[in-house]
């Protein structure tokens, strides 16, 4: 079991988000794990609920890559500074395919208990997405 809340912060997006493996999210984010996300109004609640916002998301970008640029940790927190690359070529939350490609800049920050994370709260330039997709 890792411990350490830098790396998982790091695997949660190289190792689970990027590749869209989902089989390890159980390694990676506790049952009851909360996502602070700007793009819903209230906090993600649990495993399930996490994964298929997760999955929409990495879906309307079929060849989504993930690289975390910095990371760093403190206690139970880490916070990781990462970029996203993508293609919308498919259904976007219900939006249909732009086709463009979209580089969108981000940071999270994970806090973590018993080798999971508990708790994301994610920042991203969502905005500049929309305007790469022309949305």
């Amino acid at each position: 079991m890792i411990s350490d809340p830098e790396i998982l912060g790091k695997r949660f997006f190289t190792d689970l988000l990027s590749p869209g493996n989902w089989e390890i999210a159980k390694e990676i984010l506790a049952p009851s794990v909360i996502m602070h996300h700007p793009s819903s109004p209230e906090p993600i609640t649990g495993l399930p609920a996490v994964q298929d916002m997760l999955a929409g998301f990495r879906a309307g970008f079929p060849d989504l890559n993930i690289t975390v640029l910095d990371a760093f940790g403190i206690g139970d927190k880490a916070a990781v500074r990462w970029r996203m690359t993508g293609t919308n070529n498919a259904s976007l939350f219900g939006a249909p395919p732009t086709g463009k490609a979209v580089v969108v800049g981000g940071i999270s920050i994970v806090r973590t208990s018993g080798g999971l994370i508990v708790e994301d709260w994610v920042s991203e330039d969502t905005a500049g997405m929309m305007r790469q997709l022309s949305a």
